[in-house]
Parts: C-alpha cells; structure tokens; sequence
C-alpha cells in the first residue's frame, strides 16, 4: 500500500523511509523493523495488539501511528512524517546548542506530549533527541515519537539484541531507577529524560559527568548530575533549579509527572 522514496535513517532493529500512500499519496514515515529470531503467531498477534493500543494516542505533540503490519519476518508502521526531522539532527545542522527560547519551546511541546501519554498510562521509558521530531527544519512542533514500538518489539521476542545493545543508545539520557528497578518505572522516570535531553540541548554536554574510560552503566548506577550552570553558566538560576530539580536521582525529590515538570519549566520561561 506505500510507494517508497527514500531512506531517512537506519538503526539496530531496521530502517524509516520517506513513503507516499498509494491511495491518496499523502507523505508518511514507514518504519520497517526486522525480527532477529522466529516467533509463533501468538507472539504476533500480542504484538500487534499492543501497537493498537499505542496507535490510539492521538495528541498534537505525540506523532501520530496510522498503520501497522508485517510482510513474512518485517513488521512495519506507517507514521505521521515530521519534516523537520529529530532533535538530533536539528543539533547537528545549527553546529552548537540551541538558545534558551527554542529549547525551552520545544521542551514544553513534548512535556504536553508525555503529559498526555502519562494520564492514559503510558510511560515512555526512551525519551532523548533522536526520540523528539519536529514539524520543519525550524524547530517548530516538537513531538514525542516511538512509544511503546522498541519495547513492545522486544518483549514479544522479535528482536535478538542484546542487553547491552539495548542500552548503548540510550544511557545517556536513562535515570537510575530504570536499571535498578525497571518493572516499576514511572512517569517521573520520562521527567528525568525530558529533563536530561533538554540539558543537552542547552549545553551539547550530558547531565551526568561520563568521563572517557569509565562504564557508563556504572556512572547511572553512581547516581548524581552535574548543575546545569556549571555547563552553561549563562542559564537563568530559576531555569537552572527546575532543570536541576527534574534530573534528580531521588524520586522525592523530582517532579512526578510530565505535567508537573511541564507547569513549573513554563513559569521560568
């Protein structure tokens, strides 16, 4: 039913390409992720409907799943095309951090995204740069991509990476309580996230001080942050203790929800 036109990136568990729908050629991202081992159609169709339930969030800052299937050992999704591409890219195209106005924006817009996602349930667990896309190259319409798919994917037994692989893209923006109790991870655990990439938005450096040689694994389970003005001392102190309140290790200490952490970022803006 897709038209493919080009490849818009590639990672471990397979490929987005830029695709037209045969039916009425609106623009969509087709995500075709690659099972690594076989698996029995019950496995399937657990996993099929669990991609259903993600497909019924629909919020302006969450970008929107419209169609899913497989061909054979290829599952894909057909997703709403964000032409600005990620966070990431839009780092690697301005050659330095964003300023404090655009960074902050966009941050609001995917706290409005998590914030929504977290009243029905639904908590993230991946959230960084490559996981924020944007409606063009400006910067504007941040939304949250990819809830629930790497998981999902990888609980019903279709991918063959490995722990470590499963980790390696993502500890830089992973709180403490996600390897140490990862059953139990809650919408605070999305905030740390959100925090942390808004952190490297600002200053091109990660929250916690990962210094070349050490394990990262061991750095998390360490806990602690560096103050983001120590980064960037240019920061607004009340910007700073928001920031700097989000990225705690204690969860009591942290906002507990997207939308707590989305209200008091918004008050020092």
């Amino acid at each position: 039913d897709y038209r493919l036109e080009r490849l818009l990136g590639k990672g471990g568990m397979g490929a987005v390409y830029l695709a037209r729908r045969q039916q009425d050629s609106e623009p969509v991202a087709l995500k075709v992720m690659l099972s690594r081992v076989l698996v029995d159609e019950l496995a399937r169709a657990g996993f099929h409907r669990e991609v259903e339930v993600t497909r019924s969030l629909q919020h302006p800052n969450i970008v929107a799943l419209l169609d899913h299937g497989s061909e054979g050992d290829r599952f894909y999704f057909a997703m709403e095309y964000c032409p600005g591409g990620s966070l990431d890219g839009l780092l690697r195209r301005r050659g330095g951090p964003l300023d404090l106005g655009l960074a902050g924006r966009i941050a609001l817009e995917a706290l409005s995204g998590l914030a929504f996602a977290h009243e029905w349930g639904f908590i993230h667990r991946d959230v960084k740069p490559e996981n924020i896309l944007l409606s063009d190259a400006s910067g504007a319409g941040g939304k949250v991509t990819d809830f629930g798919l790497a998981k999902s994917f990888q609980q019903a037994g279709l991918s063959g990476m490995t722990a470590t692989g499963m980790v390696g893209g993502t500890m830089y923006f992973m709180p403490r309580e996600q390897l140490t109790n990862f059953r139990q991870t809650r919408p605070a655990s999305d905030v740390w996230s959100l925090a942390a990439t808004l952190y490297y938005l600002l200053t091109l450096q990660y929250a916690r001080d990962f210094a070349l040689g050490q394990d990262p694994l061991a750095v998390i389970l360490k806990g602690g942050v560096v103050p983001i003005r120590e980064r960037a001392p240019g920061i607004p102190e009340r910007v700073a203790v928001v920031i700097d309140r989000a990225l705690a290790d204690d969860l009591g200490t942290r906002y507990a929800t997207a939308a707590e952490f989305r209200n008091a970022l918004a008050a020092v803006l």
